[in-house]
């Protein structure tokens, strides 16, 4: 159990909503295992848009020491920030703000926590990408498979809200002839997502998958959604976004202490969290 005493340092998570958010389980569980119980503590804070400015200027005020920042504040809290790192620059997002000495500086650890995801469930992918979504999680997910020499395509009904010249941009229509050469499938929409009132019209770009490729949903609840089901029935290696959630958990986490974590410790939190169902 996490112990609190007059000299805790606090974190937290701030969105809307966040009361469905792990963060606070996992970086709680980090804390204990890092030895720094009652020197931190996490929690959750629902910060409604319009209102990251405010909220960072209490940080400063009460001494809260660091962050993550979830839906819809990514960008938001951008220009009330003292400096961000150069990957929060090139995918136009923070998930992440550290307060030193009163001074915030804001990190992205999302496209890390992609790229180390996959790593932590034995995908090496050297091939092509397709990604489907137009918004800040396909930018990150892009940029970052992108930066690791991956030939990527963005896939989606709607015109995507990011311009980056390496990112090839494709329409719905050719999905399917695009899925017949991808390595990787990745779905970085809400669709399927708990709570969402949509999802796909049908799942028939998985069957042009290759027999090799790998689906990964971004969605991490519920943690099978229909579209890793169509994907698991046809045999393919299906991935959700708890491995993702876990790893740029772990970034956060160094970023917030100066303490790594090991990929045996990030598996271990995984089957964890994995095994009691969400």
């Amino acid at each position: 159990m996490i112990e609190l005493t007059a000299k805790t340092k606090l974190l937290c998570v701030i969105g809307s909503p966040v009361s469905h958010s792990l963060s606070p389980s996992i970086q709680n569980r980090l804390i204990m295992d890092a030895g720094l119980n009652g020197e931190y503590a996490y929690a959750a804070l629902k910060v409604e848009s319009g209102d990251a400015g405010l909220f960072l200027k209490s940080m400063k005020r009460f001494g809260i020491a660091g962050c993550n920042v979830t839906m819809p504040l990514k960008a938001e809290v951008i220009p009330h920030l003292d400096e961000i790192d150069g990957e929060a620059k090139r995918y136009g997002a923070v998930n992440t703000v550290v307060n030193r000495a009163g001074a915030l500086y804001g990190y992205n650890t999302d496209g890390t926590g992609f790229i180390d995801s996959l790593k932590l469930c034995g995908v090496d992918i050297d091939g092509h990408a397709l990604i489907l979504g137009a918004g800040r999680a396909a930018t990150t997910a892009a940029l970052a498979l992108i930066k690791k020499g991956v030939s990527v395509c963005v896939c989606s009904r709607k015109p995507p809200d990011f311009q980056a010249l390496e990112i090839s941009v494709v329409p719905w229509g050719e999905v399917l002839e695009y899925a017949a050469n991808t390595q990787l499938l990745v779905n970085a929409t809400p669709l399927g997502m708990l709570g969402c009132p949509a999802d796909f019209e049908d799942f028939g770009f998985v069957g042009a998958l290759p027999k090799d490729a790998v689906v990964y949903d971004m969605i991490y609840a519920p943690k099978e959604t229909g579209l890793l089901r169509c994907a698991k029935s046809r045999g393919l290696k299906t991935i959700n976004g708890l491995p993702m959630l876990v790893c740029q958990a772990a970034a956060s986490f160094c970023h917030f202490t100066g303490k790594t974590v090991e990929n045996p410790k990030l598996t271990g939190i995984l089957s964890e969290f994995e095994g009691e169902g969400i």
